[in-house]
């Protein structure tokens, strides 16, 4: 037992060092959490019609699905580029077709072949896959950059003139009524691009550029901003805190108990051992005769 008493120890202590390293990085990474939450927030509430920013980045929870990707769009065989009638009608589903909405050129994959009785193709259904599609709820990142730097089939987030953030696509770089630099817009999945009810967008209207994507992060980001989310986010760390407190203190003290049980029992095997020892002691003077002190006894010697 006593040989296993080390080993014991050493795993004890890795067990607990493990422990404490696992409560600092929740305890460090929920901080972090919290700290990049109510500093949006705050700075939501002070600047209410700009999207806060932390170090240049704006994160943004995406509502509206006018970049998804898995949207249907009619696709009608004039809008088709670099392809003769004869083609066009020769098309199938999976075919791969190029369509423009101004400068921007978009790649559809046919789906569906809608022809006229003569057999021409009239329309076609198509999706438009893109790797920067961005879908409902997922977390948006973007980033400020300057305006001179963008260019077509960029994606820009900017505010509308509901004072609401829409990020769509850069379809054309133009210029405005008074020859100052713009942009125009188009969402992936609209049919209709963006200047009919927004017109060209200024600079200064610009958020950022989008950066990336976290997929449904969004809506976990946008629960948390609520107030029963706060509450959760607040207080499942302190919980957890709590329980990874509770359950190192309880087995400290489970620890020191049993070394005080050790203790205790070495410290009785000593007394009794001692006892032992005055017992044989005290018996073992108690067999000395006196004669044997004093030399009189059987086989003492005389000097002459």
């Amino acid at each position: 037992m006593a040989e296993n008493q080390p080993a014991n120890k050493s795993g004890s202590s890795v067990g607990g060092k493990i422990l404490t390293v696992i409560g600092i990085v929740l305890c460090a990474v929920f901080g972090l959490l919290l700290l990049f939450n109510i500093t949006i927030i705050v700075k939501g509430l002070i600047q209410p019609d700009v999207p806060p920013s932390v170090f240049g980045i704006t994160p943004m929870v995406v509502k509206s699905g006018s970049m998804s990707s898995d949207v249907q769009h009619i696709v009608s065989a004039e809008d088709i580029l670099d392809l003769t009638q004869e083609q066009i009608n020769a098309l199938k589903p999976g075919d791969t077709v190029k369509t423009a909405s101004a400068d921007y050129i978009e790649t559809n994959i046919v789906d569906t072949v809608i022809k006229s009785d003569e057999g021409e193709v009239r329309h076609l259904l198509t999706t438009r896959p893109a790797d920067d599609h961005i879908e409902v709820d997922d977390l948006i990142l973007t980033k400020k950059v300057d305006a001179k730097t963008l260019k077509v089939g960029d994606i820009i987030s900017f505010i509308d003139k509901q004072s609401t953030v829409t990020t769509h696509r850069i379809i054309a770089v133009t210029t405005d009524e008074n020859g100052a630099l713009a942009f125009h817009t188009k969402g992936d999945a609209n049919n209709t691009d963006d200047k009919s009810v927004e017109g060209f967008i200024k600079p200064e209207k610009i958020v950022g550029l989008y950066q990336t994507r976290i997929p449904k992060l969004g809506a976990f980001i946008y629960f948390l901003q609520k107030p029963l989310g706060m509450v959760i986010f607040i207080g499942v760390p302190v919980l957890l805190f709590i329980a990874y407190d509770v359950i190192r203190r309880t087995k400290l003290a489970k620890k020191n108990k049993s070394k005080s049980e050790e203790l205790e029992e070495e410290l009785k095997r000593l007394r009794a051992l001692n006892a032992e020892k005055e017992a044989e002691t005290q018996k073992g003077q108690s067999d000395i005769k006196p004669e044997d002190i004093n030399g009189d006894g059987p086989g003492a010697g005389s000097a002459e």
